[in-house]
């Protein structure tokens, strides 16, 4: 009997659990770019990672088309299971992290871009100062990032997020109202909320302090429009017009008058943070700093 030579069984391509990660995370922003950007990396490192991951699972996972990378119909049969992963590691992760005691390592803050540039990034290199082996990652997004995703551990926002996974206090409030360079209202003088039509206006595209706006003096159109209170403060102190802005920036701005008007708008600020991650030394220590910046800094974030 003839006994041949037995050929090996060739062994699948094995899979880099780490490229889910990028194909989760594609899947959500729908650019190379964007994905790049919330991941630390460059374009090209995604793109190779998610070719990587197709070639593993003999699958093609996304389409490109004008409008971004959109997942063919075999990548949306794995995405449940592929998040259900995700899921389970960065649980796993917060697990790790929450029972870590030393006050060491680094924690996340995410805001809104004015509010973390002019308000946080100052007191927060105070308390780096106080705690020199933590590090405080300031990231001021136009976009709000996703403390579920591990994107960051704690957020200051304007508005409530709703998640089981998330813990929210509300920790202050930010009022609003309008500034003009001295030299401007020297000028052209605003005496009420009656002359408002005759200024040139700087205004977010849309908010409270818009609503208010119109409430005060209605069909008044902006001159110029941010929605990054940085670039308003700066076009007022350009003697462009009359801005409206937060408090604790207007109030600071050099060069600029706040100009007073009836019922100033207001928005609730929330401070966010994981449940799993709360009670993390190194987490609790930054909470308990920002609650007791904020209550003390409550005349600043009022205009009081």
């Amino acid at each position: 009997m003839h006994v041949g030579t037995r050929r090996p069984c060739k062994n699948p391509q094995r899979m880099n659990w780490d490229d889910l990660r990028f194909v989760a995370a594609l899947s959500r922003a729908g650019s190379l770019a964007k994905t790049a950007a919330a991941l630390g990396v460059d374009h090209t490192t995604v793109g190779r990672r998610i070719e990587a991951a197709e070639r593993a699972l003999g699958l093609r996972l996304f389409t490109r088309t004008a409008a971004g990378y959109v997942l063919t119909r075999d990548g949306e049969r794995m995405l449940s299971p592929l998040r259900q992963v995700e899921d389970a590691v960065l649980a796993l992760e917060r697990g790790v992290h929450a029972q870590r005691g030393a006050l060491e390592g680094t924690v996340r803050v995410t805001s809104p871009e004015t509010f973390g540039i002019a308000y946080l990034a100052p007191r927060l290199a105070r308390f780096g100062r106080q705690y020199p082996a933590l590090c405080v990652e300031l990231l001021p997004a136009g976009v709000v990032l996703d403390l579920s995703r591990s994107e960051a551990e704690l957020a200051l926002r304007f508005v409530r997020t709703s998640h089981e996974s998330l813990r929210v206090r509300r920790v202050g409030e930010v009022r609003h109202g309008l500034y003009a360079s001295a030299a401007y209202l020297a000028r052209h003088p605003v005496r009420g909320p009656g002359d408002l039509h005759a200024h040139p206006l700087l205004l977010p595209s849309s908010g409270v302090e818009v609503a208010w706006l119109e409430q005060l003096s209605p069909g008044v159109r902006p001159a110029f429009v941010s929605d990054v209170s940085l670039a308003l403060a700066e076009a007022a102190q350009a003697d462009a017009g009359v801005a409206v802005l937060p408090r604790f920036l207007g109030d600071q701005a050099p060069g600029l008058t706040h100009v007073p008007m009836p019922r100033e708008p207001g928005q609730p600020l929330w401070l966010t943070v994981h449940r799993d991650l709360r009670q993390t030394p190194r987490v609790r220590v930054l909470v308990d700093f920002l609650v007791a910046a904020l209550r003390a800094d409550r005349d600043v974030l009022l205009g009081a």
